[in-house]
């Protein structure tokens, strides 16, 4: 019975702790030019990785032509399996990345200014999805 115990404190141990375990790094190629926490990035090959191993909020997107570090918070989709990736907000001419996938069903939501929030609902739009290689 003791044993029934441990092993079952030791699998919700191993489920509540999964999202913190997640990919390190995610590689992808993204085929235009896009936004992310007010800096323009030009399309190319970049890495999107946790900035410090304990630490989930902080993140970097990196590639040839620089780098850019955000803040974010945990978002999950327990419903519905995303691919590891990230997902970018169009509207009209400009593409401002929005979330990062790192799993299934967690990922990161970009912290974004209310005022930035505000116009990017105004202006409509549509999320566009780029998986990871």
């Amino acid at each position: 019975m003791k044993f029934c115990k441990v092993s079952l404190l030791f699998a919700l141990l191993v489920a509540v702790c999964f999202p913190a375990l997640a990919q390190a790094q995610i590689e992808l190629n993204i085929p235009f030019n896009f936004y992310v926490a007010g800096k323009s990035l030009p399309a190319g090959h970049y890495k999107v990785a946790k900035v410090y191993e304990g630490n989930q909020t902080a993140w970097c997107i990196s590639g040839n032509h620089g780098s850019v570090m955000m803040l974010t918070n945990p978002v999950q989709s327990l419903k519905t399996a995303h691919r590891s990736g990230v997902v970018f907000w169009y509207t009209g001419n400009r593409y401002s990345l929005a979330k990062i996938w790192a799993t299934d069903h967690y990922g990161r939501d970009l912290l974004l200014r209310e005022s930035v929030k505000t116009t990017i609902l105004a202006e409509g739009g549509k999320y566009v999805e780029v998986a990871a290689e």
